[in-house]
């Protein structure tokens, strides 16, 4: 099921060579053996990882990776001498992608592989079918829709029309409208002194059961891992999710909402329409979430905020108040 699309690695390669790909320098053991690229937080022995940013210095200790990629000031962060070895760069995103380039050659182009239809669904003529697909019991998929490559489609789902699905696994009893684009490539550039590179993604989107997304939504794959969309989610019409998000079970999530990468959102949250969430955020469990607000820290659970930048939704009506007659005044 998932296993089947995700992305398979070449290598595996030592941190020596590893190097030479990078021109960075190498602290710790340089014949250890590399097989796979990982975030900070599912990294194993046998991974490299990456950090770039600052609030992930604290992952340093507690990460299971065999190598990491980072700056002189995160080197001088770690405090578990010796476990980890490290490719130490002046630029750490970039020397990531480098190696994605190694490890993922066919990111893009992909071998092709069968497609698998079950006898109950109902496909029509007008849908296009790529490699590598899966359709379960009693699916309907809609006219013009694309699905694949790498797609896996559980039981009882609906999929509208002009629909576009990539790189994606879906469980059981989904509804996606009309014209939502889902797996395609997260908005992954990093500059290299010169120009804009894009960024290869292999991760996957994952969708679990129950979950209904509106019409004309994109959501993005994500850069190592899922964008995840957990059991229960429902979705309006407009809405964008960047790549690495994870929506937790029974959220809902009004239109023209965007939320940026890598920030997780937790279970029950209801959001109002035209939201915004910053990238590497945390909100949690049982959060309201006004209608127009910018949000740009974590929130504690049972929160209820609104406004830009949200605040707690007593703060905001006293804000509101205090403006209101500020502008009498005058």
């Amino acid at each position: 099921m998932i296993k089947n699309i995700i992305l398979k690695p070449k290598g595996p390669f030592s941190l020596k060579k590893l190097a030479g790909f990078t021109n960075d320098r190498i602290v710790g053991k340089s014949n250890i053996i590399i097989k796979k690229i990982s975030s900070i937080e599912s990294a194993d022995t046998n991974s490299i990882t990456f950090i770039d940013n600052k609030k992930y210095f604290k992952n340093l200790d507690s990460t299971k990776a065999g190598a990491c990629i980072i700056s002189d000031e995160g080197l001088s962060k770690y405090t578990s001498k010796g476990r980890l070895s490290f490719l130490v760069s002046k630029n750490p995103y970039l020397s990531y992608v480098k190696l994605l380039y190694i490890f993922y050659p066919d990111a893009i182009n992909l071998n092709k592989n069968k497609i698998n239809v079950s006898k109950s669904s109902q496909i029509s003529k007008n849908a296009d079918l790529k490699d590598n697909v899966s359709i379960g019991d009693n699916t309907i998929i809609n006219s013009f829709t694309s699905i694949g490559p790498n797609v896996y489609i559980g039981k009882n789902c609906f999929i509208g029309n002009n629909v576009s699905i990539s790189n994606t696994y879906i469980g059981n009893n989904v509804i996606i409208q009309d014209g939502t684009i889902i797996g395609q490539d997260g908005f992954g550039y990093v500059n290299n002194g010169k120009k804009y590179i894009k960024v290869p993604q292999i991760g996957i989107v994952k969708i679990n059961d129950d979950v209904e997304i509106g019409s004309n939504c994109a959501i993005d794959r994500g850069s190592l891992n899922y964008t995840e969309i957990k059991k229960g989610v429902k979705i309006d019409n407009l809405v964008h999710i960047a790549h690495n998000v994870v929506i937790g079970e029974n959220t809902v999530i009004a239109g023209q909402t965007g939320i940026a990468g890598s920030s997780s959102i937790g279970k029950n949250v209801l959001m109002g329409g035209q939201v915004g969430v910053s990238g590497h955020l945390s909100i949690n469990d049982n959060v309201q979430i006004g209608a127009q607000s910018g949000v740009t820290k974590n929130i504690s659970k049972n929160s209820i905020v609104s406004g830009t930048p949200s605040v707690n939704l007593k703060t905001y009506l006293k804000q509101a108040v205090m403006l209101k007659q500020m502008v009498e005044k005058k």
